[in-house]
């Protein structure tokens, strides 16, 4: 059976992204390409230089920029178009979305050049075993078009020696290649790393692959010879590849290329007492057993990951959400490459940052919401990993009562913060006996980290589904909650007041906010998982647990100096807010009153905002500040602040330090520094997008929530919003900037069962009267219930049978004073490709007769121009485009949003526009 990766079912259309006026992150040097735990390369346009991480994994503990410490001696692309060539091509136009990185390289002799650039990570669960995903392949698409009168000939060359200055065989292998028979690839062969000598035994090899869109295209692979003046190499040793084609006058041919690489990862020493030295190698050696193996893969499947890159890009794009704020949400996933740790045998994990630590539960987890919406095995295999390390007795500390605590990491216990060797090999599973990391050695009072698994298992199971997994982990995952209450009960507590955390692990804060406040949402996560596995006794054990912590929690901390950390004016004050935060993400009921979470942000806000030194503003730890403060924001409905707080960040990253947009650090004090610390956090910025939409999909449960808190920037609306979904994204969208009514759609590409349906009740109603089509059809015989938290007040929608909520989508009206509803064309806008060109048909269909509008509109949402404006019949239609707008502006080449309006309703689909698509 053919595999699809994610489409991008929302708009119908899979886009290029190249467009010359929307390079909104250049500067970075290049997006790291390659799969979870493979390392990467990067090529950096502005330069026209390769360079690599290191052959050590993870990637982000060498801490340091890839340029020049492993930049190739000499590489780049080489363009050659009728005779003229170009030799190490470059240019300014480039732009960073990971996973993708794009170049405009403009004209050579009428032939314009632009290019895209991958890492294999495509979203989605269809390829359970994250093959493609863990693969170590970086692609290079050229799309290259002849805008002269004639005929002519193009090709590319892609070089790469395979070595820096000082470092032989970069990505592993000799340092020159040699040509495969069919000249259409070069091998680095096999060899030792010469330049790490706490692990003597590794070997490595690497591959350059390239391909054509066009039959007949000729290969060359070896020495540049007389590229330059033949477009042809000389087919020696050497360290190119290359394509070459004839095309016609206004013809566009797409040539690729594939980098690969394939190596060993053993320690020196035999650490564990295995009788043999570690091997933790690579999580795609169950693949793989040569560079060569990876590129065939590659190449096999090149226009299926683009297809799947692309959408993912491009679905995050479309929406109205700030632009700048998208851009956030993709770059910010960089510790998918840099930190991640995915061995042969499963364990995985990720890098911390600035000290030499793997795993950092508490951490780690606040950034797996991205990897657990779109490749949940790597998190399933990573929380059975910390489950099979936790505490049992008897161990090094003569304690029963520890039993089932999370250790803070996996590493060989290093005593110092950097130890380049030991650190990056991990324990082996079910290695529980051992101390954690230099700065807290004993970390079995830290009640965060067994939070935080509670937090990651029941992340999973409602993403997934899967309660059978859940099931299977559950004694062991109750271990870890017994030891939470242990903890609260050594304070003579419902909460463990005693309890250390990430933020007061130095013992001088006057209470654990933090650490309390995320136990009581743990026990309301491990109430709920107890429902599922059929465990009443347990469920109503935690749920006591939670209704006693809350109680307890306002009693210890309910003053006016909440939110100041033990009343004093620290930059941590997001830890006391947190846990508000995280109860919102998971659509738990508030654990703190409407007064009591209101001082805390707003005492946490008002020290921040009144710090001189911008970088201050964000707090301490800027990664956790907009998380935690902005999150806690969010769900008190002040979505403007906690927008503020990522403008902020954004801008000292992305608008003035763009070289380290994929190395950020923890530490505000180090933001502005040439520091490369690869911080695991990032990912986190993408549970501010969920709170944003107030979205959830519980698959476990069957239950949908869509409470929207929206910046009032957005106006009031959701367009187009993706919904990452490990089985295939969805859309919502969402309108309520008419006072008396709201509208809303949400589909999914596959579909997924709903039983329970809970919406946002903002104006309090008390009669909700509700309509629901599902797929067209109208259903019947569901009840409607309301719920009142406070701060938050819900209409519940539970169904008479649960339903599948597929690509036509999910409708809901209610007949109040508020109403949800869905205002559409009858028929969908139809484009025959992804892209519309002067002289070629745009075909379309309406719902009634009446005046139709046709119009183009920038990403960001700014009009370029109406397109076409008649009275037409119901029906399908289509027209020939002149490539003006009808004010008679010539549109050059633009990605953009086309947006059908009939008096039925309007429809937008995301396309690539002008003469060069």
């Amino acid at each position: 059976m053919k595999r699809h990766f994610l489409k991008l079912a929302a708009t119908g259309a899979i886009l290029s992204v190249f467009a010359t006026n929307l390079f909104a992150v250049p500067g970075t040097r290049g997006t790291p390409l390659g799969g979870m735990g493979t390392g990467y390369i990067k090529f950096d346009a502005k330069t026209g230089d390769f360079a690599t991480s290191s052959r050590i994994p993870p990637s982000g503990s060498d801490m340091a920029s890839e340029y020049p410490v492993r930049m190739s001696t000499s590489s780049g692309f080489h363009f050659f178009a009728g005779g003229t060539s170009v030799k190490k091509a470059k240019t300014d136009k480039e732009d960073a979305k990971l996973p993708l990185y794009s170049a405009e390289f403009g004209k050579t002799n009428n032939v314009n050049f632009s290019m895209k650039a991958f890492g294999p990570t495509v979203p989605g669960d269809k390829d359970p075993i994250c093959r493609t995903a863990s693969s170590p392949i970086a692609f290079f698409e050229f799309t290259v078009t002849n805008e002269g009168s004639s005929a002519t000939d193009v090709a590319i060359a892609l070089e790469f020696a395979n070595k820096s200055t000082g470092i032989s065989g970069l990505l592993g292998g000799k340092e020159s290649g040699v040509p495969d028979a069919d000249n259409r690839a070069v091998s680095f062969g096999d060899a030792k790393f010469n330049d790490v000598t706490s692990y003597p035994d590794n070997t490595g090899n690497a591959y350059l692959m390239t391909g054509s869109s066009k039959e007949g295209s000729v290969y060359s692979a070896g020495a540049m010879g007389d590229f330059l003046t033949t477009g042809v190499l000389s087919n020696s040793d050497g360290n190119c590849v290359a394509a070459k084609c004839n095309l016609a006058a206004g013809e566009t041919v797409r040539l690729k290329f594939v980098i690969s690489w394939w190596r060993t990862f053993i320690s020196g020493s035999d650490r564990y007492s295995n009788g043999k030295n570690d091997e933790d190698n690579y999580y795609y050696h169950n693949f793989y057993s040569n560079s060569k193996e990876a590129a065939n893969y590659g190449m096999e499947k090149f226009d299926e990951i683009r297809e799947g890159i692309n959408s993912l890009v491009n679905r995050v794009m479309i929406s109205n959400f700030p632009y700048w704020y998208k851009d956030r949400l993709l770059n910010n996933n960089y510790p998918l490459i840099h930190n991640s740790v995915w061995t042969k045998d499963g364990r995985a994990a990720y890098w911390e940052g600035l000290y030499g630590i793997l795993g950092t539960i508490d951490q780690g987890q606040h950034a797996a919401i991205w990897y657990t919406h779109n490749w949940p095995h790597n998190q399933w295999k990573e929380a059975e990993y910390w489950l099979r390390n936790q505490f049992q007795y008897p161990n090094m500390y003569s304690s029963e009562k520890i039993v089932g605590q999370i250790h803070h990491d996996f590493n060989i216990s290093p005593q110092q913060a950097f130890i380049p060797a030991d650190s990056r090999f991990m324990s082996p599973w079910d290695h529980f006996d051992r101390q954690d990391y230099f700065w807290d050695r004993d970390a079995t009072d830290w009640s965060d980290l067994n939070a935080m698994l509670i937090f990651k298992f029941y992340e999973l199971v409602t993403v997934t589904g899967h309660v059978d997994s859940l099931q299977k982990f559950f004694p062991k995952l109750l271990l870890t909650a017994n030891r939470l209450v242990t903890q609260a009960e050594e304070a003579n507590s419902s909460i463990p007041l005693k309890s250390t955390s990430s933020y007061d692990s130095d013992h001088t804060f006057a209470f654990a906010e933090y650490a309390c406040g995320t136990a009581i949402v743990a026990y309301k996560a491990m109430e709920e998982m107890a429902k599922l596995v059929g465990d009443e006794a347990t469920a109503t054990k935690f749920h006591d647990q939670f209704e006693r912590g809350k109680k307890e929690y306002k009693e210890k901390f309910f003053n006016d100096n909440f939110g100041t950390v033990g009343g004093q004016a620290r930059l941590w004050q997001e830890a006391n807010v947190a846990a508000y935060a995280w109860a919102n993400y998971f659509c738990f009921e508030p654990i703190m009153e409407k007064a009591f979470i209101e001082i805390g942000c707003k005492n946490a806000r008002e020290i921040y905002s009144t710090q001189s030194d911008p970088r201050k503003k964000l707090g301490e730890w800027h990664l956790y500040t907009y998380d935690h403060l902005g999150g806690a924001l969010t769900a008190i409905n002040q979505p403007d602040e906690a927008l503020a707080i990522h403008k902020l960040d954004h801008k000292l990253y992305y608008d003035e330090i763009p070289h380290v947009v994929f190395w950020q650090t923890l530490f505000n004090n180090m933001i502005g520094g040439d520091v490369y610390s690869s911080y695991m956090t990032a990912p986190n910025v993408w549970r501010s997008y969920f709170q944003f939409m107030g979205y959830m999909l519980d698959k476990a449960n069957g239950r949908l929530w869509i409470r929207p808190k929206l910046p009032s920037e957005m106006n009031k609306k959701i367009i187009n919003a993706a919904l990452p979904n490990p089985t295939g994204w969805g859309t919502l969208n969402y309108d309520e900037s008419n006072a008396s009514e709201v509208k809303v759609l949400i589909n999914y590409e596959t579909p997924v069962t709903v039983k329970e349906i809970i919406l946002s009740n903002p104006s309090n109603t008390q009669d909700p009267k509700v309509s629901l089509r599902n797929d067209g059809q109208a259903l019947e015989g569901f009840t409607v219930s309301l719920d009142d938290w406070g701060l938050e007040k819900n209409i519940r929608i539970k169904l008479k049978d649960p339903i599948q909520i597929g690509p036509k989508g999910l409708q809901i009206n209610d007949n109040t004073s508020v109403k949800y509803g869905l205002k559409k064309a009858g028929r969908s806008l139809s484009i025959a490709s992804s892209s519309i060109r002067p002289g070629k048909q745009i075909s379309f269909t309406t719902d009634k007769k009446g005046e139709v509008t046709i119009e183009l509109y920038s990403l960001s949402g700014a009009k370029i121009g109406t397109l076409m404006k008649q009275i037409r019949a119901e029906g399908s239609h289509s027209f020939v485009w002149d490539g003006k707008t009808r004010e008679g502006k010539n549109i050059g080449t633009v990605m953009g949003m086309l947006r059908l309006k009939t008096s039925g309703g309007t429809v937008c689909k995301v396309v690539n526009a002008g003469i060069n698509n």
